[in-house]
């Protein structure tokens, strides 16, 4: 079990256009995922979140089950492989393709942080499934391409990986365009 009241502690430190990698156990990761949606919906931020681990309806499932309002969270679902490119449900999924089509989520984040007004917040998980897909330079790029726009955009962000998973050298290309690091 996670310490709910310390990672909103380290949450509140990086919020104001902060940008900060979780790194946490496989067996703490749907917590952590279900802890910081939670926080942030209560937040009052509008969620971009880039489910890499979890079909999108399964999220959204989970997210009520555990009392978080879905209202204002946008999935950009990489997992399920929905026969509609790009069909939006109710405007909160946007299906992409596969995880490996990285200029389509590029597109997709882009898009969506142009069209929210209010607070936002972009939540990539995980660093591990996309690894798996696509080689490591190749993540490396697009997740400096991303978090230079989100900085430019003024979008907080975090990214979550695996902590023992993760490629040494990708987790130190990664960790050096965080604010903060935070281990769960």
């Amino acid at each position: 079990m996670i310490d709910t009241k310390n990672l909103a502690k380290e949450l509140n430190s990086c919020l104001e256009v902060g940008i900060f990698l979780i790194e946490t156990t496989a067996e703490k990761m749907l917590e952590v995922n279900l802890v910081v949606v939670k926080w942030l919906s209560e937040k009052k931020y509008t969620q971009i979140i880039l489910s890499n681990s979890r079909p999108c309806k399964n999220l959204l499932s989970l997210y009520k089950k555990n009392n978080i309002d879905v209202s204002k969270l946008i999935i950009l679902c990489t997992c399920c492989q929905e026969k509609e490119d790009n069909k939006q449900e109710d405007n909160k999924v946007i299906h992409i393709r596969s995880v490996s089509s990285l200029t389509e989520i590029s597109i997709s984040l882009s898009e969506c942080m142009k069209s929210i007004k209010d607070k936002k917040f972009i939540f990539i998980d995980s660093i591990n499934t996309m690894l798996i897909h696509n080689k490591s330079n190749t993540l490396v790029m697009f997740i400096h391409s991303i978090l230079t726009k989100m900085r430019i955009n003024n979008v907080s962000g975090l990214l979550i990986s695996l902590e023992t998973e993760t490629d040494k050298e990708v987790r130190a290309e990664i960790a050096q365009l965080c604010d903060k690091i935070i281990k769960i």
